[in-house]
């Protein structure tokens, strides 16, 4: 016998509403933060402008094309080799306040094929500005999503370093 609505599980109405809430709670938060002697606004520069993101995030200076369009509802892509191989990152911004936050959805499809929403938050400091990345992403990622966001900011440094001294 069906029961009435209002005393049928909602799994049972949409599944998808349950299945989405269980896959949450299995994220797990990787949180790295990283000082820069740099204005909070170059960092966020590096992380929405396609040349200079080219040559830091995601495929190691190997881009071979890098689109972003840094405003809530947009898009980035990001394609190059990572370890030889061919590797494509594509997101969504979900928001974006300059030059304090980014917040975007990300896939990286030869990892996961989940969208994992990745946060960054730069807050001035005196001599600069930190960088604090929080990454929800699965258990068995966490070791790995570590390492690869170190080496991001490592990179990150570099390039904020070079264009420091072209700048001047």
């Amino acid at each position: 016998m069906l029961q009435p609505p209002e005393l049928t599980p909602k799994s049972w109405v949409d599944p998808t509403r349950e299945t989405i809430a269980m896959k949450t709670k299995q994220l797990i938060d990787v949180r790295l933060t990283r000082q820069f002697s740099v204005p909070p606004q170059r960092v966020f520069d590096a992380w929405t402008d396609s040349k200079t993101a080219g040559k830091w995030l995601f495929a190691v200076g190997q881009s071979s094309c890098v689109e972003i369009d840094a405003r809530v509802g947009g898009w980035f892509y990001v394609a190059g080799r990572r370890n030889g191989q061919k590797v494509e990152y594509v997101g969504e911004y979900l928001d974006v306040v300059r030059p304090r936050r980014l917040v975007f959805a990300l896939l990286a499809e030869k990892y996961s094929l989940n969208f994992e929403r990745v946060t960054v938050e730069l807050n001035v400091r005196e001599s600069g500005c930190e960088l604090s990345l929080t990454h929800a992403t699965k258990p068995e990622f966490m070791q790995l999503a570590r390492r690869d966001w170190a080496n991001v900011f490592e990179r990150l440094a570099v390039v904020l370093a070079q264009t420091g001294r072209n700048a001047a």
